[in-house]
């Protein structure tokens, strides 16, 4: 049963946040530039929103695993980890995000 119901809750949680990100139902950031700073910029627009919603999901069930932990130490662990690996997840994608910037000024010279 157990089983089941952690399928639903993933499709569930795939089709409420992920999916409008895949199909860019939020905005469109198709740009029809055809160079190769375009095609960059659509590429790490597009994996920036899939990042977002990824990460809220993470953060979502990291508070869902402490608000449930129920004094068990084990569960907070996790969630606490959950919590610091994701933080860190955050900050290794900023610094992508610097690094692209970096290597598209570096190709324009702007």
């Amino acid at each position: 049963m157990q089983s089941k119901q952690k399928i639903i809750l993933t499709l569930l949680f795939f089709f409420l946040v992920i999916t409008p990100v895949l199909v860019f139902a939020q905005d469109p950031i198709i740009d029809t530039g055809d160079d190769v700073i375009g095609i960059i910029n659509n590429i790490t627009n597009w994996l920036w929103r899939l990042f977002a919603a990824v990460a809220v999901l993470a953060f979502l069930i990291a508070g869902f695993m402490y608000v449930t932990a129920a004094g068990d130490s084990d569960k907070i662990t996790k969630a606490n980890n959950m919590v610091k690996y994701g933080i860190i997840g955050v900050v290794v994608a900023l610094l992508s995000a610097g690094v692209v910037q970096l290597v598209e000024s570096l190709l324009v010279g702007d």
